[in-house]
């Protein structure tokens, strides 16, 4: 649920009890912080450990995975290995998940050949889908197909799944339109292939086509899933979605919003228009990014909580790469650190630039 209030009362209840040495409770509170967004507060509560087993490298691992923290993730799981403990299954996702937002293709390999070579770890459906994530985000496409061919994963939705996102990526139409078809078969009831090729199609001006998959959806009975955005004030979770106007405090949001509409175009910020799906003027495209949901979250967080607190911003989609360079640049204008999970992973915004580094 990430709610970080409540988690922080049952660590201090945990304290108050004497509990603060016992390694499932103890990982369980370096696991809750990780997920709220506090990633100093899970490293500092894994220093502390007095115990150590597997399950809390990994769950330390995940976390620094979780929070782009790649060379992290990768010193934690040599200390790990040096310290005695053999990684799992749930280590290796962790660090292919790292080695596909790092870029580290070889790297990602090596540590793929390693789980049978030497550890005797059978790779699971999703070990081959963070490889297929390796190369695809690469644009390694050839060897891609060549990979799912060898592994005989062309029957899996998941590995489609993960072509189709680095397509979307990349702009690979041909293959997007494959990933996409395979999908269709596979789970036919599925928006996420849909949205995804309808996007692909759009980015590259092909309304007809994007038209067509609209249709192809309501023949289907596909509906979207909505995109929202939550953030916690003063014990209260407040839930927006794109354009909203049913808060009660709609006027002050979009009137600060327009305030850090016009700062940033003093700052040099030029919004990228296509990343407006639709068939609009630019206009209109630009106030359609200004009222994306994590920015109506933003709007509220901003008028509501103390000055200097980190705001932190939970999205059940991805960030769109417009709201991930405004947040950006409101990190700097504000002096505020602003943390932004959205479906794939926390994006810690501060002093101008992203803990992801512009990957994700």
């Amino acid at each position: 649920m990430a709610t970080l209030e409540g988690g922080q009362q049952l660590h201090s209840m945990v304290v108050k009890a004497g509990h603060t040495g016992d390694i499932i409770v103890a990982t369980a509170i370096t696991d809750m912080y990780g997920k709220c967004g506090c990633l100093e507060d899970a490293e500092a509560n894994f220093k502390y450990m007095v115990l150590r087993d597997a399950v809390s490298w990994n769950t330390i691992i995940a976390v620094y995975a979780y929070h782009s923290q790649g060379e992290n993730a990768l010193q934690a799981y040599r200390m790990m290995i040096e310290k005695g403990f053999l990684p799992d299954e749930a280590t290796f996702l962790s660090i292919l998940s790292v080695c596909s937002n790092m870029g580290l293709v070889e790297e990602g390999k090596k540590h793929f050949e390693s789980m049978s070579k030497v550890y005797g770890i059978t790779p699971t459906l999703e070990h081959y889908a963070c490889v297929v994530n390796i190369l695809s985000r690469a644009g390694q496409f050839d060897e891609v197909e060549a990979f799912i061919k060898e592994q005989k994963l062309s029957t899996h939705a998941l590995i489609w799944e993960t072509v189709l996102g680095a397509c979307k990526l990349h702009g690979n139409l041909d293959l997007g339109e494959t990933a996409a078809r395979k999908l269709f078969e596979l789970q036919p009831k599925e928006d996420s292939a849909y949205i995804f090729l309808s996007n692909i199609f759009a980015s590259k001006g092909r309304w007809d086509d994007v038209q067509k998959i609209r249709v192809l959806m309501s023949e289907e009975g596909i509906k979207k899933e909505p995109g929202c955005s939550w953030v916690g004030v003063d014990g209260q979770v407040h839930v927006f979605v794109s354009q909203d106007g049913s808060h009660p405090k709609t006027e002050q949001i979009y009137a600060k919003l327009q305030d850090l509409k016009q700062r940033l175009s003093f700052s040099g910020y030029i919004p990228k228009t296509e990343n407006v799906l639709h068939n609009i003027s630019s206009r209109e495209k630009i106030e359609h990014l200004w009222h994306h949901s994590e920015r109506l979250a933003l709007g509220l967080a901003l008028i509501s909580a103390s000055p200097g607190m980190p705001i932190r911003i939970f999205k059940n989609l991805r960030i769109c790469e417009d709201c991930h360079e405004v947040m950006k640049v409101i990190s700097y204008v504000t002096s505020r650190e602003i943390v932004i999970r959205d479906f794939k992973r926390f994006h810690h915004f501060k002093l101008g630039s992203c803990s992801c580094q512009d990957s994700w």
